[in-house]
Formats: C-alpha cells, sequence, structure tokens
C-alpha cells in the first residue's frame, strides 16, 4: 500500500547519505554564501542561482575540493534545467504522493514501518527542516516524471542480434609491447638540445611564490566539548512543550480492497460490496479481524501480518485513513473508509505517548545544539574582532580562546598540504598584500561549515626561475624518454605493417590470452577496439596501437570465438540495457537543448568548461 516508486527513491536517499558520518553541529556563523559575498554564485540558471552553500550542501556540508567543484557545479545546473522546465511544464506534485515517497524511504522506517521520531532525528542530524526535505523531494519527483518518457522503449530483433554478435564475440590474443626503453642505451642529448629545452619552456622551471604560515582553528564542533545541558533545563523544556514532546502514536490494523481512483462505476461497486460484506461479518464476530485481513485485505505489505501497520504519528498516512484512526478507540473498528488507495476497514489496536525518560536524549540533543549555535555565533563574532583588532599576532586570540596556535608547511596560491588549509578564499586571504607584505592576521575565514581559520605569515619566498644546472639532469631524462617513445613507436608502426601485409612473423609472442569486447580486462578500452577491428577471417590477424607515454602495443589475434545464441532471458537484458544506453544519449542530448531554451551563466569560466 505505501511501497515507494524506486525511481524516485535513490535520489531522495542521497539527501540523507551521510547520516551515517554523525552529526554535524550547526550550520556556522555566516556560511558559504556569506563568505563570498551577498550576490555571489556559481551558476545561475534561468533566474536561479547555484550559490557555494549549495555546492556544499550537495556532498553533505563538507568543503568542497576544488577538482570537485566542475563535477558538483555541473549537475547541480542539471538538476536546475529540469527543475526550470517543470515548472514550465507545470509538472505538479501533490502532498499525498511527497507524504508516501517519504513514508516509503527506508532510512526513516523502524521494523519495516515509517518513523516519524526517526525522521525528525535524521534531518535534524542534517540540519534540515521538514519543509526543506519536502521540497527536495517534490523536486526529484518532478524530475523524474520529466524524464519517464526516456526509459521506454522496444529494439529490433535484427538490432539486438548484431549488438549481440558484437559483444559477444572472444578473441585469444598475444600482446606483444615495445617499449622506449629498449631505446633508450641508443639515443644522446646534446648540451645544446638542453639549453634550447630550457629557453623554450622557462615557465615549468619557476617555483612559485611561497609561504609559510601559522594559525588559529576556532571549530564549533570543539566548542561543543565544552558546552552542557543541565537536568534543570531539561525538565522546563519538557514543562513548556509537553505536548508536542510526547505526540501521540497509534497502532492500527487494516484490511484493504484496493479501488485505483479511476475506476469504472462496476468496479466501484464491486469494491464497495466486498467491503460491506467483510465489515458486516466483522460486526458478528471481531475476533477474526486477523484472519480476514490475511484472506482478503490486498495491501501486500500488512495482509500477511493480519492487516498489522504498527505505530504511527499523526499525519503519516493519508488524510482520510489519518483522520478515521485518531478517532477510534482502543480495539475499535471503523466503517468503510475511502482513500486513494481504496477501501479501508480499519481496527485501533493500541495507543501510546513518550515518557518524559523516553523524550529526555532527544531535548538534551536540541538544547545543546541550540545553545552551542548560539554561544558559537557570539564567540565566532568576538574571534573575529580580536584577529582583525590585534592584528600584528595571533596570541591574544589563542590565549582569549584556549587555542593552540599551530603552523603549516610551505603553501602556494594554488595548494597546500594541511587540507584545512587548502581553501581558495583562505589562500588568496594570505597571499593578500595586508596578510603577505604587511604582515597582518588575516580575517576569520569559514574554512568548513562550523569551522573559522584566520592565518599570518611566518616566512615567503618570492616566484624564481630554477637555474639551468640545478635542472639539466632533468631535462636530459625527460629529452632523452621523449626521443627513446618515438622510436619505439616507429619500430612498433613499421613492424605492424610489415606483418599485415604479409611479411614473415619472426617474433617471439608471449602466450595468447581470453578476451572479450565488454567487461573487464588489462588491455585499455582504446587497445581493445583495435583487437576487434581486426578482421578475423583469416588467422592470424595482425592489430597495434600506441600506448600513451609507453610505446606500441602489438596485437596478434590467433582464434575467434562467435558469440553464443541469445535466449529469451538474454535477448531481453540486451533489450533493456540497450533502451537504458540510448534513454541516457537521449536525456544528455534533452539536457543540452535544455541549455539553449532556458540560459545558463557560469560564474566560474574553469567550471563552464567541464
Amino acid at each position: 500500500m505505501f511501497s515507494f516508486v524506486e525511481k524516485n527513491k535513490t535520489a531522495v536517499q542521497v539527501v540523507l547519505g551521510l547520516v551515517s558520518l554523525g552529526l554535524v553541529v550547526g550550520v556556522g556563523l555566516t556560511g558559504y554564501s556569506a563568505m563570498e559575498g551577498g550576490e555571489s554564485y556559481l551558476a545561475k540558471v534561468g533566474q536561479t542561482k547555484i550559490t557555494p552553500r549549495e555546492l556544499a550542501q550537495a556532498i553533505g556540508n563538507r568543503a568542497v575540493p576544488n577538482e570537485m567543484k566542475p563535477m558538483v557545479l555541473e549537475q547541480l545546473v542539471k538538476k536546475q534545467l529540469l527543475l526550470e522546465q517543470a515548472g514550465l511544464l507545470h509538472l505538479d506534485v501533490s502532498d499525498d504522493q511527497i507524504r508516501n515517497a517519504i513514508a516509503a524511504i527506508p532510512d526513516f522506517q523502524e521494523n519495516g514501518k515509517f518513523s516519524a521520531q526517526r525522521y525528525k532525528d535524521l534531518l535534524a542530524a542534517q540540519q534540515m527542516t521538514p519543509l526543506d526535505f519536502q521540497q527536495r523531494v517534490r523536486d526529484d519527483i518532478a524530475s523524474s516524471h520529466l524524464l519517464a518518457g526516456f526509459s521506454s522503449g522496444i529494439q529490433s530483433t535484427a538490432v539486438a542480434d548484431y549488438m549481440a554478435g558484437l559483444l559477444g564475440e572472444k578473441r585469444d590474443v598475444a600482446m606483444l609491447q615495445i617499449s622506449p626503453a629498449a631505446f633508450l642505451p641508443q639515443v644522446t642529448v646534446s648540451d645544446a638540445e638542453v639549453k634550447k629545452y630550457y629557453d623554450t619552456h622557462s615557465a615549468e622551471f619557476k617555483l612559485p611564490e611561497m609561504a609559510r604560515l601559522e594559525y588559529l582553528v576556532f571549530s564549533q564542533q570543539e566548542l561543543a566539548k565544552s558546552i552542557s545541558i543541565s537536568p534543570d533545563e531539561v525538565k522546563k523544556y519538557f514543562e513548556a512543550h509537553q505536548a508536542q514532546l510526547t505526540g501521540e502514536e497509534r497502532k492500527a490494523s487494516h484490511i484493504l480492497i484496493a479501488l485505483a481512483k479511476d475506476a469504472k462505476p462496476e468496479a466501484k461497486k464491486a469494491a464497495q460490496a466486498k467491503a460491506e460484506a467483510i465489515l458486516l461479518e466483522l460486526k458478528a464476530n471481531p475476533a477474526r479481524f486477523a484472519d480476514l485481513a490475511k484472506k482478503e485485505s490486498q495491501d501486500p505489505g500488512s495482509a500477511a501480518n493480519g492487516g498489522d501497520l504498527g505505530f504511527f504519528a499523526h499525519g503519516a498516512m493519508v488524510k482520510p485513513f489519518d483522520d478515521a484512526a485518531f478517532k477510534l478507540k482502543k480495539g475499535e473498528i471503523s466503517g468503510i473508509v475511502a482513500s486513494d488507495f481504496g477501501l479501508h476497514i480499519i481496527r485501533l489496536d493500541d495507543v501510546r505517548s513518550k515518557t518524559f525518560a523516553e523524550v529526555q536524549p532527544d531535548v538534551e540533543q536540541k538544547l545543546k545544539l541550540e545553545k552551542v549555535s548560539q554561544s558559537f555565533q557570539k564567540q565566532a563574532e568576538r574571534f573575529n574582532e580580536l584577529v582583525y583588532q590585534q592584528a600584528d599576532s595571533l596570541k591574544p586570540a589563542a590565549e582569549a580562546f584556549k587555542l593552540h596556535v599551530q603552523q603549516s608547511d610551505w603553501l602556494t596560491r594554488a595548494a597546500a598540504k594541511d587540507e584545512l588549509l587548502n581553501n581558495e578564499k583562505l589562500r588568496e586571504a594570505a597571499f593578500s598584500d595586508d596578510v603577505l607584505k604587511k604582515k597582518h592576521n588575516s580575517e576569520a575565514i569559514e574554512v568548513a561549515s562550523g569551522t573559522l581559520v584566520s592565518v599570518r605569515v611566518i616566512e615567503s619566498k618570492p616566484a624564481q626561475s630554477q637555474k639551468l644546472e640545478a635542472v639539466s639532469a632533468d631535462i636530459i631524462a625527460k629529452l632523452k624518454q621523449e626521443k627513446a617513445l618515438k622510436l619505439a613507436i616507429e619500430e612498433g608502426t613499421k613492424k605492424l605493417a610489415d606483418l599485415k601485409k604479409g611479411g614473415a612473423d619472426t617474433l617471439t609472442w608471449p602466450a595468447a590470452q581470453a578476451m572479450a569486447r565488454m567487461g573487464q580486462s588489462a588491455v585499455p578500452e582504446a587497445q581493445v577496439k583495435e583487437i576487434f577491428r581486426a578482421a578475423a577471417d583469416k588467422l592470424p590477424a595482425y592489430a597495434g596501437a600506441e600506448v600513451k607515454g609507453q610505446g606500441f602495443a602489438l596485437f596478434k589475434v590467433v582464434k575467434s570465438t562467435a558469440a553464443p545464441a541469445l535466449d529469451a532471458t538474454m535477448r531481453r537484458q540486451l533489450n533493456e540495457n540497450m533502451v537504458q544506453m540510448y534513454g541516457q544519449v537521449e536525456v544528455a542530448s534533452y539536457l543540452q537543448a535544455l541549455k539553449s531554451q532556458i540560459k545558463v551563466d557560469y560564474k566560474l569560466k574553469a567550471m563552464a568548461a567541464e
């Protein structure tokens, strides 16, 4: 009854994918949007801006490594394109769809049943409100509706047979590598060549500007360790919010006669008659409820358990069912209740509400989160003021907040070895005139959610070119490798041409290995293509390919085994895979078409190129 469409479930679960990493305490003082400036954004789709904060939220409120930013940003752009188009097409998602979708997510269930408390706890751990999460589910379902048409279709038998023949063929292949190492002894590099390379590649030999820092880390996570909640605070909050905290839950069983919303009158009449007959039998013998549920209920999720739905909170079920269940007295059986799923007969089995002891841990956690968040905001402002006002040293701030001044390794404008310092905004601050030249403290920079860092330059080195003497050995080795690689490729190309013309095969080949066109292989994909491109009507057949940076690979095909005939199962699986593959291509084309209709503005050109 409450099963969730599989294609909607995956993306919803991704939202909570980092719950297992533990509780993230608070969002921090200002977040990414404030860090980048009020109007900052990474891309704009239509009129919707994608901010650095949304980029971080996409991977669980963590700092996004620079190398991941283009990929994550492009995924967010694609998602927003779909949402923009769904809005233009008025693809609405009902509240019932949202409710049913959330109730069916396994992460929110206990013993196979939706748990309102678990739902609240998991969202709280992700610092997400129910309204925010419901919007994400709504967006996901709307997007999936938009893409539903790209995952269906039928391929012809001829195409399937042709593809099966290509993909299922196997070949026995001997492989021989012509390596540059074999040619290294015969190549030489002159002093003139070294000098020429040095002069024309001067940028390669420039050491970038570098700095070494001392820094302070003011962390909300560390602050949380020093904050506790007293029993009196917990008791006071409980007494003020007792009704919400001990919210009533009900345990019910039901018998469902399934009926579609658009069912024809005769189907509705038959379902109503069946439900009335069951209800009449229950009135005569209420003790038969479980037996009748097992026999007559059409809810696969509960029928086998006598209709048992377990405990649920107010609002967890579809509204007609929920309203009826919360009007019943314990042991009472309802009349016939109609919902979008069909006709229900409901029995209320039990009623419970939580005790103070049960909600005490949750109250403590909630109060601690609030206190930590409030304390961090106040102290973060003071921390920032102190490193700014006492700009000539980090020690005053360290003493005031009982922090340890740490020192970094050398870092450049582009990278830092310490992951905490490998933050673009922090590196920009470290190399600013105020910090690098005037030796002032940097502002407090949020490098991750709830983590502020202020840095100060200890020493620095300007960008400088290395002398020829220092790099000549490296240049000689590089030029020798390039020459040897060129000779290896020339030798391999010549041998392959001779073999293809019918020349004598005097090479010493290793034992042949079985190889398939598809599946895992130790041979790169480009080389596999060359192997299967060779005509197999006359064996042995020869193929070869340049291996980037490693020379030339020669292949000798000694045997070809045709693909097995397709049985019904294999044909169906192949058809499904082809439909999926074509669907993915069509989705990519569709998204590209949307980009031509809905303006996408990439603020960072480096990301737009991805």
